[in-house]
Formats: C-alpha cells, sequence, structure tokens
C-alpha cells in the first residue's frame, strides 16, 4: 500500500495515527530550533526574556513577515523575486520625499503614492517574467538595481533628515494600545495571506502553476496573470515595509533593505517553501522569520559582531536549503514505495 505524505498533517485512513507532511515536519524543526536558541538566549543573556525585548524582537521580524508573505506564494509558483530590497529603499525615500514636500501633513497621501510605485514596480517584474520571458532571478535582480539607484538618486546618496513634518514617523512608532503598530500591520497582512493561500482561487492557482506550469496552462489557469498578481502584491508590500522602516528611524535613508531580500528568501526557505515550487507555508515563513530575528537579537546581546552574524546567516541559509532537499527527497521516496 503506497504511503504518501501530504503538505499538511493528516490522519492515516489504515491506523487512524497522526502522520506530519513534509512542511509540517519542518515547522515543527524550526520551531523545535526557535525553542532551543531561545532557550540558549535566555541563559546567555538576562535581557533576552524582558517583555521590550520580545516586542523588538517582533517588531523587527515584521517587515520580513510583511514582505515574506507575498514572497513565499511567488517562489512557491515557482519564481524568485530579489528585487524586494531595491523597492523598499525606493518607497522610503519616495515617501520622505512626498513628506519634506509638503504632500500633505498627515503621511495617507505619502504613503498612497509609495503603494503606487511599489505595485508598477511588480507589474513590471511580472511582465519582464511573463511575457519577456526573462528568468525571474535575472529579471527580478535588474529591478533591484533600478529601484535601489532611484533610492540614491532621490536621495542624492544621503539622507533626507530636514524638512519632514512633525507626523512623519506616525506610521511607525505609533501605538494600538499596547501593540506597535508595525506588529498591527504584520498580524492583518499575515492573516490575509494565510487566507489567501488556503482559501482562494489566487492561492490554488498559485500552487498548481508551481507543481506543473504546463499542466496549470492546459488546465486553463492564466499563468501570465497569476503571476504579474503576485508580483504587484511583492511590490506593494516591499514599498509598504520600506515607509514603516522609514517612519520608524525618522529619516529618508537610500542605503536601507541592504540584503533585505536575502533575509525574505532565508525565512521562506526556513519555513519549508520548496525553492523549485509547488509546495510552501506562509505560516512557516513567519517561523523562519522569528528564527532569523531572534539569532540577530541574542547574537546582538552578546556582543557578536555585525561581520559573524552575516555568516551565521550565509549558515543558516545552506542549512535551510540542505533541510528542505533533505525532506523533500524522504518525502519522494515515500511516494514511490
Amino acid at each position: 500500500m503506497a504511503r504518501v505524505l501530504n503538505v499538511a498533517m493528516e490522519r492515516s485512513s489504515r491506523t487512524g495515527r497522526l502522520k506530519l507532511g513534509p512542511i509540517a515536519f519542518q515547522n515543527l524543526i524550526i520551531l523545535s530550533v526557535l525553542i532551543l536558541v531561545s532557550t540558549g538566549m535566555a541563559v546567555t543573556s538576562n535581557k533576552f526574556l524582558s517583555l521590550s525585548n520580545f516586542s523588538n524582537i517582533i517588531v523587527q521580524a515584521s517587515l520580513v513577515i510583511i514582505t515574506g508573505s507575498a514572497v513565499t506564494l511567488i517562489i512557491i509558483s515557482g519564481n524568485l523575486d530579489l528585487s524586494v530590497g531595491g523597492i523598499m529603499a525606493m518607497g522610503g525615500v519616495v515617501y520622505a520625499l512626498l513628506s519634506q514636500a509638503g504632500v500633505t501633513t498627515y503621511p495617507w497621501a505619502a504613503l498612497l503614492a509609495v503603494i503606487i510605485a511599489g505595485s508598477a514596480m511588480g507589474i513590471i517584474n511580472g511582465l519582464l517574467v511573463t511575457k519577456m520571458k526573462i528568468p525571474s532571478f535575472i529579471a527580478t535582480m535588474s529591478v533591484m538595481y533600478i529601484t535601489r539607484g532611484v533610492a540614491y538618486i532621490g536621495a542624492k546618496g544621503t539622507t533626507i533628515v530636514f524638512g519632514l513634518p512633525i507626523d512623519f514617523s506616525y506610521l511607525g512608532n505609533r501605538m494600538l494600545g499596547p501593540i506597535p503598530l508595525p506588529i498591527v500591520y504584520t498580524i492583518a497582512i499575515l492573516s490575509i495571506f494565510m487566507f489567501i493561500q488556503s482559501k482562494t482561487k489566487l492561492g490554488k492557482e498559485t500552487f498548481a502553476i508551481g507543481s506543473n506550469p504546463k499542466a496549470a496552462t492546459l488546465s486553463g489557469i492564466q499563468t501570465g496573470r497569476v503571476i504579474v498578481t503576485l508580483y504587484i502584491l511583492a511590490g506593494t508590500l516591499a514599498a509598504f515595509s520600506g515607509v514603516i522602516f522609514t517612519a520608524r528611524v525618522g529619516v529618508g535613508d537610500c542605503t536601507i533593505g541592504s540584503g533585505f531580500e536575502f533575509d525574505v528568501f532565508t525565512a521562506v526557505v526556513l519555513g519549508g517553501t520548496n525553492i523549485t515550487g509547488g509546495k510552501g507555508s506562509v505560516i512557516g515563513m513567519v517561523l523562519g522569520a522569528l528564527l532569523l530575528r531572534v539569532l540577530t537579537n541574542g547574537l546582538n546581546l552578546v556582543g557578536i559582531e555585525s561581520y559573524y552574524q552575516s555568516i551565521i546567516s550565509g549558515i543558516v541559509l545552506v542549512l535551510a536549503i540542505l533541510l528542505n532537499k533533505f525532506i523533500t527527497s524522504r518525502s519522494s521516496k515515500a511516494i514511490e514505495e
């Protein structure tokens, strides 16, 4: 009797026992590692368990989770998006320039303009991949350089400090009751994308495209439309993340988002998303993002220099890919039996 490891947990009809699919199994491993790392950091530093530090970790992870929610779906579709760091920088600088120019004394109009700009970059990404047939790695890397160049030109290679309105930092630093606004945004966006992944036509078509693009097209799925939609979502959220980061630091900085795309990619892969497409989980990406930020936070608390942290991040990415490959291989063998 064939044994199939499904993506989610399921009950075996023959034994009635609960079985873990490959993604659920990887998520369980990442959760276990997260708990172990957190325990180790708590023992090493007495500041780690403080409420303010936990809030700081979640706020730091929020931008990766917000952007990663859309990037997870892109990778599930069998594509990549390396432009999110550049779009993030462009979004932050455009927000600062518009605020400085007095577009409004309230930040929402500037935010809307940034979201439109991010969506436009997403459309360009999507069209390059679907219409021009440029590999997503090359297409989105090109857009990354373009958008980061726009950020440098807009900020003249420096930071935008003077002439910003009093409420410039509103979107990134205010609280909703006891909860920082970035966490509120994260919960709302994460909930939307969990719904998209599991309950909508877009989510189902994304998995179908990633599993077998030709079969998806033959079944009537408009693959180009789906992929462009996903890139629009990613561009929008990356630009929004740039606004949140810029509002938090209180200046427009053209250098923000450097390496952000790799943080997002690492979080997505850690969460069990297959880099070749067809399998993945938004909630898994959240676990990956939290693990990355707990590591960074803990290393900062114990005084590890940033260049050592870069080495550790690279090692974590390699291990995540190897883990994903190992679990996928075991799953394939189980299916063949």
